[in-house]
């Protein structure tokens, strides 16, 4: 992977990321990035405008977790169960190597999650209207290989647990269309009151997440939602 100078992705590296990938927080390998103040769960990370997504139904696949057990305490939360994001990979998140630049993988697994939210009736709008927020604490990333130019990949997003304040979702990065492993990611994300304080996660948001990637939601346990993004 690629170390650009103006971006934090060394254990020892003290530079700041560009404003331009500031939403791509401190990407590092095998690292742990705590934004505290980040918000960035359901924000924009592109400047680039909102494409349309087209709901798919796919089988579903059991992937190797990042946290498998570690699962919700009151509602029993399927380890299968993934929301799936489709995407390509565009030029402009190529650095000089022609692999996509560290950075974007954190875009990309945003993206996901923001999908993932507005598919059970959530956006960073309707939550700022109540005053409250959302941030990223803490985020663990692990590479496994690059994606190339133009290359077609697969995101996929589950929920692993809700605790008090906390929302721990695990994400999976695989190409397409032969599913091969490219990144796993771990998200600690918080909600805050309008002061910017920790607060109990939503109970509406709390009830649909768990509603969604539960067991009880899907009868034939063999299908679940995906999207693609639609250049």
């Amino acid at each position: 992977m690629q170390q650009p100078a103006a971006t934090n992705i060394a254990p020892h590296t003290q530079q700041h990321p560009p404003a331009s990938l500031s939403h791509a927080a401190w990407a590092r390998s095998k690292a742990t990035c705590s934004l505290p103040g980040h918000l960035v769960l359901l924000s924009h990370c592109s400047s680039r405008p909102r494409r349309h997504v087209e709901a798919l139904a796919v089988p579903a696949t059991c992937s190797q977790g990042i946290s498998n057990g570690n699962i919700g305490q009151d509602v029993q939360l399927r380890t299968d169960k993934f929301f799936e994001l489709e995407m390509t990979v565009h030029d402009s998140e190529l650095d000089q190597y022609g692999v996509v630049h560290n950075a974007m993988y954190v875009v990309y697994i945003h993206k996901a999650r923001e999908e993932m939210a507005a598919s059970i009736g959530f956006s960073m709008t309707s939550i700022a209207r109540t005053g409250n927020a959302m941030a990223v604490l803490e985020l663990n990333l692990k590479y496994f290989k690059p994606l190339l130019r133009g290359a077609k990949f697969v995101v996929k997003v589950r929920l692993v647990q809700i605790k008090g304040t906390r929302i721990l979702v695990d994400h999976i990065i695989e190409t397409l269309p032969n599913r091969e492993l490219v990144l796993e990611a771990t998200a600690t994300v918080v909600c805050l009151n309008k002061d910017y304080r920790p607060t109990r996660v939503f109970p509406e948001m709390s009830f649909k997440l768990q509603r969604f990637f539960s067991s009880q939601d899907d009868e034939g346990g063999d299908q679940l939602t995906s999207y693609k993004v639609l250049s």
